[in-house]
C-alpha cells in the first residue's frame, strides 16, 4: 500500500511544501490511483494520467504562473516536461512493489522502451538484477547515464 506521505515525499523536491499543502485533494487522488494500479494493465495510461493531473493542479494552484517557491524561498518556474518526470518519480512507488519475476521484468523492459522512464530503469537495475546478465545491467546503466542528469542517479547508480 502506498501512503500519501510517500507521494508527498516524491513530489516535494519538485513542488515544495507550500504548494503541496494546497494540493491535498490531488495528493489523495494520486495515492488512490497508484494503489488501484494493477500490473495487468500497461503502466503508460497511469503515467500519462498522473502527468496531466499534476500539470492541471499546479497550473490552477499557481493561477497559470507555474512559479513554485521552494523551502529556501527560491522561486522556480516548472516546465511542462517536468510533469512527466514527476509522474515517473511516482511510478517508482509502484515499480518498487512489483514481484521479481519474468512477467514484471518484461513489463518494465517494454515500458522503458516506450517511455523515457528512469523509474523503470532503476528498478530493472536494482531489484531485477538477478534476472539479467551483466551485459544487460551494463546497458541499463549506460542508457540511464546518457539519458538522465547525474543528480537523478544518486543513491543507486552514482559512482
Amino acid at each position: 500500500m502506498i501512503a500519501e506521505a510517500q507521494v508527498m515525499i516524491a513530489l516535494q523536491p519538485w513542488l515544495g511544501p507550500g504548494l503541496l499543502g494546497l494540493l491535498s485533494p490531488v495528493i489523495r487522488d494520486i495515492t488512490g490511483r497508484l494503489n488501484a494500479y494493477s500490473s495487468r494493465r500497461e503502466p503508460d495510461e497511469l503515467q500519462d494520467a498522473l502527468d496531466s493531473l499534476l500539470f492541471f493542479a499546479v497550473r490552477d494552484a499557481t493561477r497559470g504562473s507555474m512559479l513554485i517557491q521552494l523551502p529556501d524561498e527560491t522561486l522556480i518556474r516548472i516546465r511542462v516536461e517536468d510533469f512527466s518526470v514527476m509522474a515517473d518519480d511516482l511510478m517508482l512507488l509502484i515499480f518498487e512493489k512489483f514481484p521479481v519475476d519474468q512477467r514484471h521484468l518484461l513489463l518494465l523492459r517494454e515500458y522503458s522502451m516506450r517511455k523515457p522512464s528512469l523509474a523503470a530503469l532503476r528498478v530493472l537495475y536494482t531489484r531485477f538484477a538477478s534476472l539479467q546478465t551483466g551485459q544487460e545491467l551494463t546497458a541499463i546503466a549506460s542508457v540511464a547515464r546518457s539519458c538522465h542528469p547525474a543528480f537523478r542517479l544518486r543513491g543507486w547508480l552514482d559512482e
